[in-house]
């Protein structure tokens, strides 16, 4: 009797400012009978409050953060619905940042990749799209030395879900494929990043042992092996992004069919990327730029608060199975035949394997914000990112 009276007399106190902040940006992310409960038992001094948040940056996402319940006392019961109702309202708030965050998603994230090399604006894109592909998409960054590509490999390193880096010639003994130490098999790069990211830097250094290898996971997704008669297959469903030098470590000249005569490849295996980029050395105004950006102490580093976001985002919207549109079919038709026609001014020829490539982006943007369909944007932004990819620039 008297716990109850104590109750009653609990009740007819108001709640304290925070607590009213954090019952008002509740009400919006559980039931009317559930938030009932809680302001029941927050009047019952029964729970407390405080908040969770990804701890990003304002330019990314300006406050996302959502309230979340304490037990105030060990009570079993009231333990019970803190634990079940903090999910779900971490689960509602974050699809509400995720909702609020989905059309701004690719220049935001985009700005987040090698933060600190100036230019580079169609790389940071495409990089940025491929985090968005459920489908094979392969990128190739071709440059000088010195010019930044790693730095764009070591961001979706911490942006990806899931993402293995390595080099060309192999990291380990396992190399990027694998090999067998007695009777156990070890994975190289290329099976441990089994849906997910391989970043490989500086490709033009690949041993001829893994070229086979890594031919089948960019095409077919898995690695075999025969072993004493045995044939295993290893999963290697994999993403590459990749950078390579050119033949002689620097390309000169401006002129298409020049630089292709100074790719570190053979057709076989460029054929298998559905972006290349060129990347030269900064010209003299742009290092000029960056010094300037170096003096004035404005170098910036990714925050993980902005890092764990980004994860988090791109997992939930991976998820989802993005339908293209046939509509858009003879918009695509026209953009090839017209790639092919310069395709003198291209670094690879124009095949099949292009058209696969400008799907697959339009999906994938289409799913960077969140639409399970393909729009006349995402197929335009497609092609337009393929063409900054395989067209050389004279100027």
């Amino acid at each position: 009797m008297q716990k109850r009276a104590i109750d009653v007399v609990k009740l007819l106190f108001p709640l304290g400012r925070e607590k009213r902040k954090a019952l008002q940006d509740l009400r919006a992310l559980v039931t009317e009978r559930e938030y009932g409960d809680v302001q029941y038992l927050a009047r019952l001094r029964k729970i407390g409050f405080h908040y969770d948040r990804f701890g990003t940056s304002a330019a990314l996402v300006p406050d996302a953060s959502w309230p979340q319940l304490a037990a105030a006392a060990p009570d079993e019961d009231v333990v019970t619905v803190v634990e079940r109702l903090n999910k779900k309202i971490a689960d509602q708030a974050m699809l509400a940042t995720f909702e609020s965050f989905k059309l701004q998603s690719v220049e935001a994230i985009a700005k987040l990749v090698a933060p600190n090399l100036l230019g580079m604006d169609a790389v940071k894109e495409a990089a940025t799209v491929q985090l968005f592909t459920q489908e094979p998409l392969h990128i190739l960054l071709l440059g000088d030395p010195g010019t930044g590509k790693t730095e764009v490999l070591r961001s979706i390193e911490r942006l990806a879900p899931h993402a293995i880096f390595g080099l060309g010639s192999g990291a380990s003994k396992a190399g990027l494929t694998g090999i067998y130490d007695g009777k156990e098999f070890q994975p190289g790069l290329l099976v441990l990043a089994d849906e997910g990211f391989a970043l490989i830097d500086e490709l033009n250094l690949l041993k001829k042992e893994d070229q086979a290898g890594l031919y089948s996971a960019m095409e077919k997704g898995f690695l075999t092996y025969d072993k004493k008669g045995a044939h295993e297959k290893f999963d290697a469903r994999v993403r590459v992004l990749a950078t390579a030098n050119p033949k002689g470590d620097r390309f000169v000249g401006k002129d298409a069919k020049l630089l292709r005569t100074q790719l570190p490849f053979d057709p076989a295996l460029l054929s298998r990327f559905h972006l290349l980029f060129l990347i030269r050395r900064a010209s003299a105004r742009e290092l000029e730029s960056i010094t300037r950006k170096i003096v004035k102490d404005e170098v910036r580093d990714l925050e993980d608060g902005d890092a764990r976001f980004v994860k988090a985002y791109v997992s939930y919207a991976e998820r989802l199975n993005v339908a293209f549109d046939p509509k858009f079919e003879p918009v695509i038709v026209s953009f090839i035949d017209d790639l092919r026609a310069r395709e003198e001014s291209c670094l690879v020829e124009i095949g099949p394997r292009l058209v696969i490539g400008v799907i697959r982006l339009a999906k994938a943007y289409a799913r960077s914000r969140l639409s399970r369909t393909t729009s006349a944007d995402d197929v335009e932004r497609a092609m337009k990112l393929m063409n900054a990819a395989l067209v050389v620039k004279k100027a």
